[in-house]
């Protein structure tokens, strides 16, 4: 293994470099988000494209960090990386980046979980739609007067209505 000092700078080079890779990814999920709410096919497809790099971006350095990580023996996990820190990062460069990193990843995170639940909306829609064309049982949950749910039956097809 390298010295303290080189693998520090290595080091720092890779959460630089993911810290790129994760703002990319951000970037893309928000543009997915957006072609999601917007029902903009191209526009989704380009941004599932590019989250498709950036994330093979990330696993690419995330690999790299992982190796040097485990060559100075360090566990490649969070609590790895913090003793790593706490060994190489004398000057106090790198603990920054990883913190832009572990935030940039947390909103990532939270963008997925919206992207996810605006297709999970727009399926079931799909799916009521389907199942109206099809003169199917649509039922629905409503609420009484006192706040309770009850279901609904509405069983017409679209050529009955």
């Amino acid at each position: 293994m390298a010295d303290r000092g080189t693998a520090g700078d290595r080091l720092h080079e890779l959460l630089n470099r993911a810290v790129r890779e994760s703002l990319l990814l951000e970037a893309a999920l928000e543009r997915e988000t957006r072609a999601l709410s917007t029902r903009d096919v191209d526009a989704l497809q380009q941004a599932v494209n590019a989250k498709h790099q950036a994330v093979q971006g990330l696993e690419a350095v995330s690999r790299e960090q992982a190796a040097l990580l485990q060559e100075g023996g360090f566990e490649a996990d969070t609590a790895g990386m913090e003793a790593c820190l706490q060994a190489w990062d004398l000057e106090g460069r790198v603990r920054p980046l990883w913190g832009r990193l572990q935030d940039s990843m947390e909103r990532c995170r939270r963008h997925n979980q919206i992207n996810g639940g605006l297709v999970q909306s727009q399926q079931q829609q799909v799916q009521q739609a389907l199942h109206i064309l099809r003169g199917e049982d649509t039922r629905t949950e409503l609420y009484d007067p006192r706040g309770r749910t009850v279901a609904s039956s509405g069983s017409r097809s679209i050529s009955q209505a």
